[in-house]
C-alpha cells in the first residue's frame, strides 16, 4: 500500500464501493493493483478515521451512530478513541497492489500469516532494524498501517470486521 500525494501514473483508479477500508487489501490480495481516493472510504467510519480521511456531514452522523453502538456495546470504551492511531495527513490517493506487481513505492506491506510465518517475518524485522517493538495491536485492524508508519514493524492480531471482509482465517494474524 501506498500513501500518496497525487493519483500514480498508470495504475487505475478504483470504480465502485467496499464495505470497508480492509476490503480493498483482499481486492490487492487477489492480484488487482489500483488505487483508490479518499470518497472510496466513506463505508468505513472506523477505517477513514485512521487514514485521516474527512467524512461528509451525512456520513460523520453514521460515525457518530457507529461509535455509539460500540460504546454501548463494550466494544470501545470513548476514551481509546483518541489513542487509535492515524495517518499523519489525508492521501490524495492510496494505492493497492501485489508487492511484486507495486508501480508505486510502498509505504506499509501486509503479510498475513500464521503465527510461526508472523514470528520469523517479525524475526527478520527485528534484523533489518525495522521492528517497532511494540506489543501485537488488536482492533480496529486498519490502526495497524498508521503505526506502522509511525514505529516499524507492527503485528495485527485482527478484528472482527477485518476478518468478516478479507477473509483474514482464525488461524491468521498480520503482520505490517
Amino acid at each position: 500500500m501506498g500513501f500518496l500525494d497525487a493519483a500514480p501514473a498508470g495504475l487505475e483508479e478504483f470504480k465502485g464501493t467496499e464495505p470497508s477500508d480492509c476490503s480493498f487489501w483482499r481486492l490487492a490480495a487477489a492480484g488487482k493493483s489500483f488505487y483508490t481516493v479518499p470518497e472510496n472510504h466513506f463505508n468505513c467510519a472506523v477505517g477513514a478515521y485512521t487514514h485521516n480521511i474527512p467524512l461528509s456531514a451525512t456520513r460523520e452522523r453514521e460515525t457518530e451512530q457507529t461509535l455509539k453502538m460500540m460504546f454501548d456495546l463494550g466494544y470501545v470504551k470513548p476514551e481509546e478513541v483518541p489513542q487509535i492511531p492515524r495517518l499523519a495527513k489525508t492521501p490524495v490517493a492510496i494505492a493497492y497492489a501485489p508487492l511484486g506487481d507495486a508501480t508505486f513505492t510502498p509505504d506499509a506491506v501486509l503479510f498475513p500469516c500464521k503465527p510461526a510465518g508472523a514470528m520469523l517475518l517479525n524475526e527478520a524485522a527485528g534484523r533489518a532494524g525495522v521492528d517497532s517493538g511494540s506489543p501485537a495491536l488488536g482492533r480496529p485492524t486498519c490502526m495497524a498501517l498508521p503505526a506502522t508508519l509511525q514505529a516499524g514493524s507492527i503485528l495485527s492480531l485482527g478484528c472482527t470486521g477485518n476478518r468478516v471482509y478479507t477473509g483474514l482465517g482464525e488461524d491468521e494474524c498480520i503482520l505490517w
